[in-house]
Order: C-alpha cells, then structure tokens, then sequence
C-alpha cells in the first residue's frame, strides 16, 4: 500500500513551518528586532517543540499552525534531534529571544535556531521526496 498524499503532506507542512520559523529568526539576526513575523512563529515554535518533546502531539493551543501533531512529523523531529536534551535546550532558547530582552548573545543563540530549523527542513524535504519516490510519483 503506497502512502497517500496526507502523509507527504505532513512533511511539507513541517517544512514550511520551519522555514516560517527561519525567516522570522532572521529578521532579529539582520534588523535586531522582533518584528510581526518573528512574534508570530516563535510562539508556535516553542509549543510544537514543546508537543514532539512531552509526547503530547494534536494538543497544540490557540491558533498555532499545529505544525507537529502527528507521527510523521514528531518523528522527522526525532530523527534529526534525537535527544530529548537538544529539543529542551531549542526551547530554552526561543523563550530567551521571545522575553524581548537584548543580550550580547542574542545573534549567536538566533543563529543556532536558524541552524536547529534548518536541519528540520532539509530533514522533511527529503522525508517527503523519498516518499514520493517510493510512491511512484
């Protein structure tokens, strides 16, 4: 049975997501400043981290993407982050650039978000083209 297109979808979602997430951490990086979309995604981001660390997927709050609340995605998380730990420490992170106050260390800890989404990223693309190859598309 090849999979259907909810399940490629799962890994596109994610992939969106996490670059929504890197173009709002990029706008504290260039400009200093938390602008519309960084207030935005990193709420998100912390409660998705959040739902894939705890186990707690599709109890996702408020009006927040969702964009982990299935095995899929959970998984593509743990697969590129499979310490518990490394999730923890991402969500510390965001909390830190998120509370608005500016420290010498903001740009690196941004910079290590971008890094953190990225791989998430590059890991859903590929879950999703693999899929879609073995599916015969």
């Amino acid at each position: 049975m090849s999979p259907g297109p909810v399940s490629r979808d799962n890994y596109l979602t994610l992939a969106l997501f996490s670059r929504n997430v890197i173009d709002g951490l990029r706008e504290l990086v260039e400009g200093g400043t938390r602008r519309r979309q960084f207030k935005e995604v990193v709420p998100e981001a912390i409660e998705s981290l959040k739902a894939a660390t705890d186990g707690q997927q599709g109890t996702l709050r408020g009006n927040a993407l969702k964009a982990v609340q299935n095995f899929d995605q959970v998984r593509t998380i743990n697969e590129v982050f499979p310490k518990k730990q490394d999730r923890s420490r991402m969500i510390r992170t965001l909390k830190s650039l998120q509370s608005g106050a500016t420290s010498p260390g903001q740009k690196n800890a941004a910079m290590e978000a971008i890094k953190f989404f990225y791989a998430i990223e590059n890991r859903a693309l590929r879950n999703y083209r693999n899929l879609s190859q073995s599916s015969g598309e």
